[in-house]
């Protein structure tokens, strides 16, 4: 019965709009009798006008009777904020995201942008205390690590022989 009514209003659609038309009355046709639901493949969803309905709900919980726990002097101890910074290599350089940064607890991501592999190691300037090594990362690949980073000024460079010396070196200082 469908397929009959379909070839009906496909040669219908057809003759009406003529020969260059009829694939797009066909969609017409096909979309007013097939309303479209939510996209579910992955790919069509930024183009989709519809929104998927949450399955959650966003409302807020009814006060209770529990006590507070905010302590009584009437503040919070916010929890410590992670700084990040983003190194992008090349051939040859190193170009850091900021070059100042808060000490503390550094988010630090190595983005290899280069069409050779390279590494990273983030050291004192002074060259005391221990230096923080990335593994060597493919062309393309991004890597991470959270670090704490001391106050003070900070060396950043490629180990690989050569690499430093044509240019693959930066400095950040690290606040306190």
């Amino acid at each position: 019965m469908k397929r009959a009514i379909t070839a009906v209003c496909a040669a219908c659609l057809a003759a009406a709009a003529g020969f260059a038309g009829v694939a797009a009355a066909r969609t017409a046709h096909h979309r007013a009798h097939h309303p479209k639901k939510h996209c579910v493949r992955r790919h069509h969803r930024r183009h989709c006008t519809k929104r998927r309905r949450s399955h959650h709900t966003h409302t807020q919980p009814a006060p209770t009777g529990t006590p507070s726990t905010t302590p009584p002097g009437g503040t919070t101890t916010p929890p410590p904020q992670i700084g990040h910074l983003q190194v992008t290599e090349r051939e040859f350089s190193i170009v850091p995201s900021r070059t100042t940064l808060a000490a503390g607890t550094v988010a630090v991501e190595l983005d290899n942008r280069g069409q050779d592999p390279h590494n990273l190691r983030i050291e004192r300037a002074d060259a005391t205390g221990n230096p923080f090594d990335f593994a060597l990362a493919r062309p393309g690949s991004v890597s991470s690590r959270k670090l704490d980073l001391a106050p003070g000024t900070w060396k950043l460079y490629c180990t690989l022989p050569g690499h430093e010396a044509a240019g693959m070196h930066a400095l950040i200082t690290v606040t306190g």
